[in-house]
């Protein structure tokens, strides 16, 4: 089998004494998009920058396309950063800024403008190809730092947050944007953000990372609903994180004995490593929790008082406790809630389905 377009093989870096990316292997495949994610510090940005060339490996090789990347200065790759801050020329008009590239690379001035021009009203600012940079809003900056590096029509386009100096409308409207840039060059995107919501919008896997590790790559699905880890678990999504101890196991499902009673997962791929007795953690997402005023006949159900709740929109985030002080988070449309006529201290049944269980085992169980 033939490796990725991008590949990854034991890289790390260190900066004095200090690990900003510990051993690390994954590939990207060719016109993929892929979002590393994780919090400020987690080895993201420094991941990017050395497959950008601007920071060379401190061991561990990089490739594209089969090629060793390490040793390559910035200028030698075919691999375009557009910046967080989008780093455009204020001293030059928009298409002084975007024919900068292709003039670096010695193409003839009408061929230069020609291109430009093109990138220019494919992103929809052609009438701006005048105007200084300080004149334009920031999503029409946006589109010209994109326009810029896609005019040399590259194999890969890296960002990096490139939509964080934006107002929450042009952030939607921008992912539209380059989610289907994306699909019609149909070149890899690698793309570096704090925000779950941009990476799931948009990617078709994402990295997540933490301290310098890769905690899980897979799709935003995947590791929306299949945490591996508990960090993972706690970073996205709004989980609620149970330990427990399996009591009995068989084919297709565990029972556990938890802080909540009994509950019933059914085994997932992945799950293979359990056996009877060990620990585990059991990841229930909030909005896959469901609530009746009624006791029902489902194998996952508990007893809790309803204690607070987040309204943020359409979306209601629902925090419960059980009698010992155990904490559930539901969250649920508006209009679900409404007929339950909620009261703070009333009393109410949850329950879930065990396919909506998911198990991590405990690194140190056993």
């Amino acid at each position: 089998m033939s490796e990725g377009q991008i590949v990854f093989e034991n890289v790390t870096k260190q900066f004095g004494s200090a690990v900003a990316v510990q051993p690390i292997n994954f590939e990207i495949k060719a016109g993929e998009f892929l979002a590393i994610m994780g919090s400020s510090g987690c080895g993201k940005t420094t991941t990017l920058r050395m497959l950008a060339g601007l920071e060379t490996p401190s061991s561990g090789e990089i490739r594209l396309n089969g090629v060793r990347m390490n040793e390559l200065k910035a200028h030698e790759r075919e691999t375009p950063l557009v910046w967080q801050t989008l780093a455009l020329f204020p001293f030059l008009n928009v298409i002084e800024n975007v024919e900068f590239g292709l003039k670096m690379r010695g193409v003839e001035k009408s061929e230069c403008t020609k291109r430009s021009l093109k990138w220019l009203k494919r992103m929809e600012i052609e009438q701006f190809a005048n105007r200084s940079i300080d004149q334009l809003s920031g999503g029409q900056r946006q589109r010209v730092a994109l326009a810029r590096a896609l005019v040399t029509e590259p194999p890969v386009l890296l960002l990096d947050e490139p939509l964080s100096a934006l107002d929450q409308n042009l952030v939607v409207r921008m992912q539209s944007v380059l989610t289907r840039l994306q699909k019609e060059l149909g070149i890899t995107f690698v793309y570096v953000t704090h925000s779950q919501s941009e990476a799931f919008a948009m990617a078709d896997r994402v990295v997540i990372m933490s301290e310098g590790v890769i905690e899980q790559i897979g799709s935003p699905k995947e590791i929306y609903r299949n945490p591996a880890s508990r960090f993972v678990a706690e970073f996205v999504g709004t989980n609620n994180i149970i330990s427990g101890y399996i009591k009995e196991l068989n084919e297709h499902s565990m029972i556990c004995n938890t802080a909540f009673g009994v509950i019933e997962s059914n085994l997932h791929d992945g799950n293979n490593s359990h056996v009877a007795g060990g620990a585990v953690e059991l990841v229930i997402s909030a909005d896959m929790v469901e609530l009746s005023q009624e006791k029902t006949s489902s194998k996952n159900e508990i007893q809790i008082q309803f204690i607070a709740e987040e309204f943020t929109g359409s979306v209601v985030t629902l925090y419960f406790e059980d009698d010992n002080k155990n904490e559930l988070i539901v969250q649920k449309q508006q209009r679900e809630i409404e007929p339950l006529e909620l009261t703070y201290g009333c009393k109410i049944y949850a329950h879930w389905d065990p396919i909506n269980v998911f198990c991590i085992p405990e690194v140190n169980a056993g």
